[in-house]
């Protein structure tokens, strides 16, 4: 008896082998369907070094996520045609939090830094093309020029190109020692003024070179609450010898976040904290149709209508960076006040009718500028 039934099962295997072996190679119909395919997380929390320098602290915390696929049905015919039927991917997110310390570079310093250097370089340009026309006028008349004039008056240097064409900045000559930039009266911030040593040839009284450039920790925050995501789509493949083409349908596709936000902390100081952060992340795409030919290096767009919202977008910069001479002017000019930089809304939406006629919407509206285009 249990030598029979071992006399099935292997003939049973054997015409298993030879049905999926014929099926590839008479490319017989195949039909798949799949409902309800999904992962479930209810929480997670990791620790670990995320990188070499994150200090071994970093965390990563997740609540609540779930992604999947609602249905999934595929069909092929003869390997000529094949269509599927896509429920999915459907995403759902609670809440995800990423805390990580790193020694890092002072972006701060580094940028105020940046800033002062741009602000000195009218002054800087013009000693060093001042310091060429005094060794062109001692090699001339065998004697240092008494003043900045003697240099004008002797066309080593002209007053009406860059850098000597910039009124807010005069030149004092300290032979044999030092040449100095000192902003005038049409200089309209704070005054300023730069010293060259001819003996060292540096620069001093820069205030690039006051700016610590040690590195310190950098503490960073991310979380992310609220994703919510659904999708809808027919994908058809038509593939006969000459040619293919694809045709993609998005019945229904929806992204929407709830909230964003990243926090950057220098030496755990939260008043110099520079805070990103947004609520209300909406995309959404229906009745898409697009096909796309083999042959076509670009997609044929015939229908589809969608959606890009975003509301709440901000920026705060940190008081050491929003009292920056620079970063203040600009600030001001775009009304910008305690360093915040606020969109209240940004949406973007289109629609296309066929394969060549379509609108598109903008709304731009933000605390120093609001734009809407149709």
């Amino acid at each position: 008896m249990r030598k029979n039934i071992k006399n099935r099962l292997k003939i049973n295997l054997l015409l298993l082998f030879i049905t999926t072996t014929s099926f590839g190679q008479n490319f017989n119909d195949l039909s798949l369907s799949l409902k309800k395919t999904f992962f479930q997380l209810d929480e997670l929390n990791f620790k670990t070094n995320i990188t070499p320098d994150s200090s071994n602290n970093g965390k990563i915390s997740i609540h609540s996520f779930k992604f999947g696929f609602d249905d999934i049905k595929f069909d092929n015919i003869k390997n000529e045609n094949i269509s599927t039927v896509i429920n999915g991917p459907n995403l759902f997110l609670d809440h995800v939090a990423v805390k990580a310390d790193y020694l890092l570079p002072n972006f701060y310093t580094l940028l105020l830094s940046d800033l002062s250097d741009r602000r000195f370089e009218v002054p800087i340009d013009a000693i060093n093309i001042l310091e060429k026309a005094i060794n062109a006028f001692y090699q001339k008349f065998n004697r240092a020029p008494n003043s900045y004039d003697d240099l004008i008056v002797n066309s080593l240097i002209k007053g009406s190109i860059y850098p000597f064409n910039n009124n807010e900045w005069s030149y004092q000559l300290y032979l044999p020692d030092s040449l100095v930039g000192i902003t005038t009266s049409y200089y309209k911030q704070q005054k300023k003024s730069i010293s060259y040593d001819l003996k060292t040839k540096s620069f001093f009284n820069k205030v690039s070179d006051q700016l610590s450039k040690e590195d310190i920790i950098w503490s960073f925050k991310f979380e992310i609450n609220d994703i919510r995501q659904s999708f809808l789509s027919d994908v058809n493949l038509v593939f006969p010898e000459d040619y293919m083409e694809i045709e993609l349908y998005q019945k229904h596709g929806k992204f929407d976040l709830g909230s964003i936000s990243l926090f950057a902390i220098p030496n755990n100081d939260i008043f110099e904290q520079t805070i990103f952060q947004s609520n209300n992340i909406k995309l959404e795409i229906n009745d898409l149709f697009l096909t796309l030919i083999k042959n076509n290096k670009l997609p044929n767009i015939k229908n589809g209508n969608g959606t890009l919202s975003i509301k709440n977008l901000e920026l705060k910069i940190p008081p050491s960076l929003a009292s920056d001479e620079t970063i203040k002017i600009l600030m001001s000019d775009l009304g910008i006040r305690n360093g915040l930089i606020r969109f209240r809304r940004i949406d973007i939406s289109f629609r296309f009718y066929d394969s060549e006629f379509g609108s598109m919407n903008l709304i731009f509206d933000s605390s120093f500028l609001k734009i809407s285009v149709n």
